[in-house]
This record gives structure tokens, sequence and C-alpha cells, in this order.
């Protein structure tokens, strides 16, 4: 087998690449909160976006939570709304439907 030296100069600059990469790998998926800008980044959406999607889609205490005047991201929570694209009116009809049973509950 034949290596030539060109190719032995590369080798430290890969090894800082793929422990940079691995870095990035074990960032990313072992954070449960996430602030927006985070958000934003794991989900390839602009700061902007993740506010609108916030006002409109997501539900605070399932999605997110407010603290000390920050909003943290329930990664779990999240990573399960895009994959059921659970809205605001699911979760609207969902409480609706318990209101209805304790009302009901409540009259016998």
């Amino acid at each position: 087998m034949n290596v030539d030296f060109e190719s032995l100069k590369l080798l430290p600059q890969m090894f800082a690449l793929i422990e940079k990469l691995n870095n990035q790998l074990e960032e990313g998926h072992t954070k449960r909160w996430l602030s927006v800008k985070e958000l934003a980044n794991y989900l390839s959406y602009s700061s902007d976006r993740i506010y609108k999607i916030k006002e409109e889609q997501l539900i605070e205490g399932i999605h997110f939570f407010k603290k000390s005047g920050k909003i943290l991201f329930d990664r779990v929570a999240i990573d399960s709304w895009v994959v059921k694209k659970d809205t605001h009116e699911t979760y609207s009809a969902q409480r609706q439907i318990v209101d209805n049973v304790l009302s009901s509950v409540k009259q016998i």
C-alpha cells in the first residue's frame, strides 16, 4: 500500500473536522431545552419563523415554557409536534371534550 506524504499532511485537518462534527452532533441531540436561536438552527428555520410558529401552533406548557423572561422549547415535544403536526386547534378540541366529560360528571 502506497501512501503519499501529501495525504499524511492532511490528517490533522481531517481529525479536527471529525472532532468538530462529533461535538456538534453531541451538543445538538442531547440538549433537551432549546432557545429560539437553537430551535431555529435545529429545525432549519429563521428565528422569525420560530416566533410565528410559537404564536400560531405551539402550546405554552407543552412545547415551550417561559422562565425568567426567556423562552425555552422542549426538544422532545417539538420532535413530537413535527411528526404529529399537533396544532392549537387539536389541543382546543381535546380540551373541549375533557371539559364536556367533566361537566357531565358534575351533573350526576
